[in-house]
């Protein structure tokens, strides 16, 4: 089945899924009631997903946002994304979902959107620590990839230790966003919000959702030119004081090029070969950094 046509006939069956979590049925199954999880095991019982920038892109957030990331997160939960729609060719994101455990099942991973989130969980899922926060009649399928069957060759033992005989793998794709339509969110304030989520080829293909395993809520805004005044920021691509890909100086921005700056405007530039290589290795904090 092509990703086209997986997309489509997924969103069919999680828009009936829904249908089927909000009936009198709710709370009475096996997958009702008792709809909550233990102590938290990332990977286990949860996702960690990342958003970084990729070209063309700056990531913001203010203080509150970044005392408010999760305790598995590096990158903080509520960002606004810095974009110049008239002057930059396209504007890319990279999503990172990371600590997917080794397993000898395949597995479906999701990248969920909506324009939406509701008070309540969309969906009954007793195996995720996190429950799906997204309106459901505005939902979109962003990406959805096969994650086929992985463990470890039995290994010798040797002076030092072994490994573990489950890794945890990272999924990092990069989504474009369409720059004819940024305007519009930009002008309106709407919020875009996202969640990743996994489950068994098996369960996927019996339209069994509430056996996902899901990551906490990403919240996501758009600004034009640069982000706001006080926001740590993360940049590749452009010039972070005039959101353009070419400097004040008219020189062009090299897409390779990093750029971090903390809430008190210090600056730290790194070359990087490419972007989902350098959200791999960013540090997203608040504190003094280098100059210019």
């Amino acid at each position: 089945m092509s990703n086209v046509n997986k997309k489509a006939f997924a969103k069919k069956a999680l828009t009936g899924a829904v249908l089927l979590a909000t009936s009198p049925a709710w709370g009475k199954g096996p997958t009702g009631g008792g709809d909550t999880v233990g102590k938290s095991q990332l990977g286990v019982n949860h996702l960690s997903m990342e958003i970084a920038p990729g070209a063309y892109a700056s990531v913001c957030a203010d203080q509150d946002a970044l005392n408010g990331k999760t305790g598995s997160n590096i990158m903080p939960n509520t960002m606004s994304v810095a974009i110049n729609p008239f002057d930059t060719p396209y504007v890319e994101l990279v999503f990172q979902v990371r600590d997917i455990l080794a397993q000898n099942k395949d597995h479906v991973l999701f990248l969920l959107y909506s324009p939406q989130k509701t008070p309540s969980p969309s969906l009954p899922t007793p195996k995720s620590l996190y429950k799906l926060q997204l309106d459901m009649s505005a939902l979109e399928i962003l990406a959805i990839y096969d994650i086929p069957a992985q463990q470890m060759i039995p290994q010798p033992p040797t002076r030092i230790g072994a490994a573990n005989p489950a890794p945890h793998s990272t999924a990092s794709f990069g989504v474009n966003l369409d720059t004819t339509i940024l305007p519009t969110f930009m002008r309106d304030n709407e919020k875009v919000y996202l969640q990743a989520a996994l489950l068994k080829k098996a369960d996927f293909d019996a339209q069994n959702y509430s056996a996902s395993i899901l990551s906490d809520l990403d919240t996501l805004s758009f600004v034009e030119m640069t982000c706001p005044e006080k926001h740590a920021s993360v940049s590749i691509g452009l010039d972070p004081e005039s959101g353009r890909i070419e400097d004040a100086a008219g020189e062009p921005v090299d897409p390779g090029t990093m750029t971090v700056t903390d809430t008190d405007g210090n600056v730290t530039k790194t070359t990087m070969t490419g972007s989902a290589e350098a959200n791999a290795t960013v540090h997203f904090g608040v504190g003094k950094g280098g100059g210019r």
